[in-house]
């Protein structure tokens, strides 16, 4: 192995949050370094990850790791094992794969590989997208020799060790999300109109109910036939409606250039990662926060969006009544999409992968 090398292990998934920034410097990095870059993923087969990364083309591996269940459950008895088990397999990568620095994005998958980094005295690196650190994130700063935050506040929440060096660089997308195909383009890709107004609908891998639910309902309230709806159910949600001319129903969508490229607005959850791809590619939002989420860190990115006039915010208690009526209201109001899209230019940071890819190498 060349000492200009660089074989990476990247623990990222569960969601599309943790994965996609880690997959957006990997690709910079892949572009960087060309032949002496490799990148190795592990993570759990059955989540995002396990579709995602292979379709990328980069070697994945599944490790058993699942997160802690809130209620009691035998399977949060087998967690010890479930964590050896998976810290094993990351060093068997690591001794396979030549493996000389790792990257964590956070949430459970990122434990065992960083664990195994920190006693195999790997360089450490760790991206965090939200404001503030998830519990990995806290439990490995210490031990890295490098974190990415998205937001400048994050650094009063984590440890630093005697090489930690924390930087704000901005939460990186994806490359192909930095220059979208025309609205056209984007439309004839998943045979829409190309002269009809476009809602973009999503709400995670998985799909989020409370969102299903009121586009059903409005979907069936609307008699509008100048209006079409791209909608991603997520893998866990069925919908009696039949795709017709006005709308196309998908579990997942690949080519989300081409879906936000489609879109005059979009419906989505406020996860840092959304967030960050609806600034890139200044699309005006209807946001309505995962009541449940950690630290409740979507209520506080919609809201900020809100304070701003980049984005609507719609709790998710109140989205069945407010749908309807929201939905039109925005979509017909040409003068304060264009003020929308000229704050989420302002706002965006469509360099955060290359300059995370940057600070890595230099810190190698």
């Amino acid at each position: 192995m060349k000492s200009n090398d660089l074989n990476l292990l990247v623990a990222a998934g569960g969601t599309g949050g943790h994965l996609f920034p880690a997959m957006a410097v990997v690709e910079e990095l892949k572009s960087k370094l060309g032949d002496r870059f490799k990148a190795v993923f592990v993570g759990n087969e059955g989540r995002i990850e396990g579709r995602a990364v292979p379709n990328a083309g980069y070697e994945f591996y599944n490790i058993p790791i699942r997160g802690i269940n809130s209620k009691f459950s035998l399977s949060n008895l087998t967690l010890p094992y479930k964590i050896l088990k998976s810290m094993s397999i990351c060093s068997a990568i690591i001794k396979q794969h030549n493996i000389n620095a790792v990257l964590c994005t956070g949430a459970y998958i990122s434990y065992p590989a960083g664990v195994t980094a920190s006693m195999k005295n790997l360089p450490l690196f760790l991206m965090e997208s939200n404001v503030f650190p998830g519990k990995t994130i806290r439990a490995l700063s210490s031990k890295s020799r490098l974190v990415i935050t998205s937001f400048a506040e994050s650094e009063e929440y984590l440890a630093k060790g005697k090489s930690t060096e924390i930087v704000n660089l901005g939460n990186p997308v994806r490359s192909n999300l930095l220059n979208l195909p025309s609205q056209a383009d984007g439309r004839r890709n998943f045979g829409l109109a190309a002269d009809k107004k476009t809602i973009l609908v999503f709400g995670g891998s998985l799909g989020a109910k409370s969102i299903n639910q009121a586009i059903e309902k409005y979907i069936k309230k609307s008699s509008n036939e100048n209006i079409q709806i791209l909608w991603q159910t997520g893998l866990n949600f069925e919908t009696d409606l039949k795709e017709n001319s006005n709308l196309k129903i998908l579990k997942f969508i690949d080519d989300m250039a081409s879906a936000y490229a489609a879109a005059d607005i979009v419906i989505s959850r406020s996860g840092a990662t959304t967030m960050a791809e609806l600034a890139v590619t200044q699309k005006p939002a209807i946001l309505v926060p995962y009541p449940k989420a950690a630290n409740n860190h979507q209520e506080f990115n919609a809201d900020i969006f809100e304070r701003l006039g980049a984005g609507l915010k719609i709790r998710d208690i109140q989205l069945w009544d407010k749908i309807e009526f929201v939905v039109p209201e925005l979509l017909n109001d040409e003068k304060k999409i264009v003020e929308m899209k000229e704050i989420l230019n302002k706002i965006s940071k469509p360099d955060a992968a290359k300059e995370a890819s940057e600070k890595f190498l230099e810190c190698l």
